[in-house]
């Protein structure tokens, strides 16, 4: 009996063991990167820190976008400042423009439309708008010599441009205003003219006085541009 249980012993320890097959390694899903929140938070970091002090890894670290994400979606790292500068820009005047396009949608003669207009020149010719034509100055002069910034910029622009224009048209087909120069034209002009309000302020003398002054120029700008024949003063 014990010789059989010394034969089943050696024969078992004859036998070979299995090799467990390695288990696949287990990846962690991969979360896509939200584009849009990676954007918003390159603009939050470029108004803390400055250009020269925005890093990879602070973006990195605040949105868990990978530095190859980075580099797909926008191909480098000034295609990501680029986005970020035109999608501040473009904030910047929307703001503006969208609460003009309020109050025009609410208006019903040439006399409250131009008030309406009046209404929106001050909001955006104020003193506490100073910051934003700062930021559209310095996001403009860095266009030079960086063709993805002049790109973005030119993008945003346009668009801005074309909303502007299509409000006037729209305007003057209710028989609100009469253009008497091309649409374009004039919504660039009055672009311009509120955004050279910082020439005044880069002075830093304002008075209620100047500003006054500012604000009478600009409507009588207005007036020849949209109310020609309309109004009765």
């Amino acid at each position: 009996m014990a010789s059989k249980q010394r034969a089943n012993k050696r024969k078992t320890s004859l036998t070979p063991t299995k090799k467990l097959e390695p288990r696949a390694r287990q990846r962690a899903p991969r979360r896509a990167p939200n584009l849009e929140e990676t954007v918003q938070i390159t603009i939050e970091l470029l108004e803390q820190h400055g250009e020269t002090g925005f890093r990879l890894e602070h973006l990195m670290e605040r949105t868990g976008i990978s530095k190859s994400s980075i580099y797909l979606h926008f191909g480098d790292r000034d295609g990501l400042l680029a986005a970020a500068y035109g999608k501040r820009f473009e904030g910047i005047v929307v703001e503006s423009i969208s609460g003009l396009e309020v109050m025009l949608s609410r208006v019903h003669d040439s006399r409250t439309t131009r008030d309406a207009l009046r209404a929106a020149t001050a909001f955006v010719a104020s003193g506490e708008r100073f910051k934003h034509r700062l930021d559209r100055a310095v996001i403009i002069a860095g266009t030079r010599g960086r063709p993805e910034f002049r790109d973005a910029l030119a993008k945003a622009q346009t668009a801005l441009t074309d909303r502007f224009m299509l409000l006037l048209v729209t305007t003057q087909e209710r028989g609100l205003i009469r253009l008497k120069h091309p649409p374009r034209t004039v919504a660039q002009m009055i672009q311009a003219v509120t955004f050279g309000r910082i020439i005044a302020e880069i002075e830093g003398n304002e008075t209620l006085e100047s500003r006054e002054a500012w604000m009478a120029l600009v409507d009588e700008l207005i007036d020849n541009l949209l109310f020609d024949g309309l109004l009765n003063d």
